[in-house]
């Protein structure tokens, strides 16, 4: 990901350009239509990316991250409801998806992220499936056709990185499978410099804090990072983790520093091992893999 990094951007960034440019809306809509589940080449085995990635703090025994990490893991895939930067930030998106936990620094990601712009105006997000570094785009139905350019078809982009440079829903993608996977929570847990644990019955509430610059550097999760460190680079994110009697995450929550103020981030764990396995399934309106509902 370090050669195409995405660069800091100022308040008012180029999301409102970029969806006035595309004629879009606020509602999340599906997209639609059956299609035939098949692997393309290079599915068996993830490739580039954040495929290849491991995190900066080793998943070992002695980790304080690893009886949750290996919990994750163990079972597979989830879901995730997904909200960023709340409180009118121009910034913001909402919204689900699914991981697919192929080992326990990459994962492939199904998501359906929207942001509001505002006015009234709907956005109908697209389905985005991250696998490695390579992202696969399906239009939501409400905006398909040619009279939305190629926004309005099934497209892949080869470098998801260097693709959310300018494109505002592949970047949405990404920084919502970066916040969701385990390589997040064993950065945050094993790179804390505070770290408290409470306990309720079951329930485990750890609340710490992280230093931006240690996060920027992993290499499984910086890029969610590196524009914040530019900014504030002694800067630390503060996080509280809720985690179930089985060492599965409930919710995460992370304030980060920027500019204007503290960025906040909330996660919802759910739907534990349902759901099929996340593949680029051929277009033009493959079946959605980012819920586990029909």
């Amino acid at each position: 990901m370090r050669d195409h990094e995405i660069s800091p951007r100022p308040a008012g960034s180029y999301r409102r350009a970029v969806a006035v440019a595309v004629a879009v809306g606020l509602l999340v809509g599906g997209a639609g239509g059956l299609g035939a589940h098949l692997l393309w080449p290079g599915d068996a085995e993830d490739s580039g990316g954040d495929s290849r990635a491991k995190p900066s703090a080793a998943a070992t025994a002695g980790s304080r991250a690893e009886p949750i990490r290996a919990a994750m893991v163990a079972q597979g895939r989830l879901g995730v409801g997904v909200v960023a930067r709340e409180g009118g930030d121009p910034d913001f998106f909402t919204g689900q998806a699914r991981l697919d936990l192929r080992d326990g620094a990459a994962a492939r990601a199904a998501t359906h992220v929207r942001y509001d712009m505002g006015e009234g105006h709907a956005w109908y997000p697209p389905e985005i499936v991250l696998i490695g570094n390579r992202a696969v785009i399906t239009p939501a139905k409400e905006m398909t056709g040619p009279q939305y350019g190629p926004e309005g078809s099934y497209r892949t982009e080869p470098d998801a990185t260097a693709a959310a440079a300018d494109d505002v829903e592949v970047r949405n993608a990404l920084e919502a499978r970066w916040l969701a996977q385990p390589a997040h929570l064993v950065a945050l847990l094993d790179g804390a410099t505070e770290l408290s644990t409470a306990r309720a019955g079951g329930v485990r509430t750890f609340t710490g804090s992280t230093p931006l610059r240690t996060l920027a550097a992993d290499p499984a999760i910086g890029g969610l990072y590196r524009p914040y460190a530019a900014d504030r680079r002694d800067g630390a994110v503060r996080f509280t983790l809720v985690v179930n009697g089985r060492d599965l995450p409930e919710t995460l929550s992370t304030e980060v520093p920027s500019g204007s103020g503290d960025d906040a981030f909330r996660v919802e764990y759910r739907d534990w091992a349902k759901g099929g396995a996340i593949t680029a399934r051929p277009g033009p309106t493959p079946a959605p893999q980012w819920t586990v509902a029909d």
